[in-house]
């Protein structure tokens, strides 16, 4: 039966039932609000996305764990990326003090490159790695000896302390390029 405040009064039970069902209700709550927080945990940083001077170098994948990179303002850090690229990829190879990226730019900023490397011109041959990207690795697997061809120049305009010599080869038949740059 009502009360005046119009809320049914419970029945006759002693304080101890009353607790324990606080107690369940109590609970219930708590189990909610953990389910939720952990829910909002799970989707919070994403540093793969996220800004990659916010990135400590502890965190950064090993060698041996065979990870490639596409973010082209963590590589931007290492060395200097002259054009806007349509595609890249890239690994650092911190015991050889290395790094190898494949980038792929506009037609118009592919010539710039090859117009303002300078040097002497070489025709190379690039051997194609496992984290290449597919249309490269079809490529060389169409030529049959498991390499790119292409012709390399100096990487000049892509050199960025500690990395300072080098090379970036124009693969052959694309707007694709393969930067090797090795730290002094």
């Amino acid at each position: 039966m009502p009360d005046r405040s119009g809320f049914a009064k419970l029945p006759n039970r002693t304080p101890y039932a009353y607790n324990y069902q606080m107690i369940i209700v109590r609970s219930g709550f708590i189990a909610v609000a953990v389910v939720v927080a952990s829910v909002f945990t799970a989707c919070g940083d994403n540093r793969e996305n996220g800004n990659a001077n916010g990135q400590k170098t502890s965190e950064r994948p090993a060698e041996t764990s065979n990870a490639a990179r596409t973010n082209v303002e963590e590589l931007g850090v290492l060395v200097k990326v002259p054009y806007e690229t349509e595609d890249i990829v890239w690994k650092e190879y911190p015991t050889k003090k290395k790094i190898v990226a494949i980038m792929r730019f506009a037609a118009a900023d592919a010539n710039k490159i090859v117009a303002e490397a300078g040097g002497t011109p070489e025709n190379t041959g690039v051997a194609v790695e496992s984290w290449f990207p597919e249309e490269l690795i079809a490529q060389a697997e169409m030529s049959g000896d498991n390499a790119l061809k292409g012709v390399s120049y100096p990487a000049t305009a892509f050199y960025q302390e500690p990395y300072a010599v080098g090379k970036i080869t124009r693969v052959e038949g694309s707007d694709y390029f393969i930067l090797e740059v090795l730290a002094k």
